[in-house]
């Protein structure tokens, strides 16, 4: 088994996107082979791309703040305690939606 404490983890600014911090909690490094698992920080205002992970499912929960997920179909608004499930090759984006920071968590499965 192996532990860890959120807060002494390092944070990674997310290229191309604005405002979005990432912190791998759990991913091949630490001998997870079949999952990632983030924390991610998304600032006032901030937001992703239109984007797809062509072989990953992947959940979002909302653990403060609120998002937006979007495509070009549909639009899905989160606040604490809600979650969205994403298939592999759909396309969407995030958007923090909140007046204030956003901290979300999300688990990749297979591993990204």
């Amino acid at each position: 088994m192996k532990t860890v404490t959120i807060a002494d983890i390092p944070s990674i600014k997310i290229q191309n996107r604005e405002g979005l911090y990432q912190k791998d909690i759990f991913d091949e490094k630490d001998g997870a082979r079949h999952f990632t698992f983030h924390y991610s920080l998304m600032e006032k205002g901030g937001h992703g791309q239109l984007h797809s992970h062509p072989h990953s499912e992947h959940v979002l929960m909302v653990a403060e703040g609120s998002l937006v997920v979007r495509n070009d179909k549909e639009s899905h608004a989160l606040s604490p305690g809600m979650a969205i499930l994403i298939m592999p090759t759909e396309e969407h984006e995030i958007i923090n939606s909140f007046d204030g920071r956003t901290v979300y968590y999300v688990i990749y499965a297979p591993p990204r």
